[in-house]
């Protein structure tokens, strides 16, 4: 008997670059906080496990970060995934939120005196 544990073959887990095909850049910069959605499709789609599972989680807007941490997948690896999907047109980036607003200077002072009202 061996003093070390050895998965049993079945149970072995598939590299996660195994995945994206040894690629490490996704063809899109997508940032963590990007918020992507599924598109709906007509035709039952024809997609590895883990792409489904994906599509399947954004149906509701969720961010890159969010992604990874629900399919247990390293960030870089769910980028690449979502660049697939982006480029096939089965995902879209949720452009609806502000991310790329600066807050106003008048905010922000406001801000500032309630920190010093403190």
């Amino acid at each position: 008997m061996s003093r070390f544990w050895t998965p049993e073959p079945e149970a072995t887990p598939i590299r996660p670059y195994s995945l994206t095909g040894g690629r490490s850049r996704p063809s899109d910069d997508l940032p963590l906080d990007a918020r992507v959605i599924t598109v709906p499709a007509v035709d039952e789609l024809h997609v590895d496990t883990e792409l489904h599972e994906i599509l399947v989680l954004c149906v509701r807007s969720a961010t890159v970060a969010e992604v990874a941490a629900r399919v247990d997948l390293p960030v870089g690896v769910v980028r690449i995934l979502l660049s697939d999907l982006l480029d096939r047109g089965l995902l879209v980036v949720d452009g609806s939120g502000t991310e790329h607003e600066r807050p106003s200077m008048e905010l922000m002072r406001s801000v500032l005196d309630r920190i010093r009202e403190l």
